[in-house]
């Protein structure tokens, strides 16, 4: 009887490996969505009241009188209101999104954890661990809000299905709004 030193297969059967849409046999290692599972389902749950849609609609309502307010006397004082020039609108566009993401990002990791329509509503921003947010996941949870709001607006309903009621972008940046 001879013996071959062949290196010895993969124990499972071929219907037990994990393919992708091609066929192929995906890699065994840890891949970022489920590093993203690990990191939730480590994390602690909370004994809060989640914010529902209505809250939060009502708040970011709030926060764009606040933020267009603003960019309406800036404009009006620095640009005398020419609406004519396509390219000036243009830039009046990125603007007005810079600003947002920028009034969103800054307050939402103070102290306060809220802009002021947040406020109003005593509603917080908190991680996955119920405390602040740092500058780079507050500014990462708020460009990522495109993701939420591009499909239609399916990210942002999604809060009505969820348990703890959280949008796409809090799902990514691993945050909650909570009330109090």
């Amino acid at each position: 009887m001879k013996n071959y030193n062949f290196p010895r297969q993969n124990a499972s059967p071929i219907y037990l490996e994990e393919r992708d849409i091609l066929g192929q046999v995906k890699p065994g290692g840890i891949t970022r969505l489920k590093g993203f599972r690990f990191r939730t389902q480590k994390a602690p749950d909370l004994k809060v009241t989640y914010a529902g849609i209505g809250s939060r609609v009502i708040a970011t309502f709030f926060d764009m009188i606040i933020v267009m307010s603003v960019l309406t006397i800036i404009d009006a004082f620095l640009f005398k209101f020419n609406f004519a020039d396509d390219d000036f609108n243009t830039y009046r566009f990125f603007i007005v999104i810079f600003s947002w993401i920028f009034y969103n990002a800054a307050f939402e990791c103070s102290v306060y954890q809220a802009t002021f329509g947040e406020l109003i509503l005593k509603l917080k921003v908190v991680d996955l661990y119920g405390k602040r947010m740092s500058a780079f996941r507050s500014l990462m949870r708020c460009i990522v809000t495109i993701i939420s709001i591009l499909p239609i607006g399916l990210g942002i309903w999604y809060i009505t299905t969820d348990p703890k009621k959280r949008a796409w972008h809090d799902l990514i940046a691993g945050t909650y709004v909570i009330k109090g």
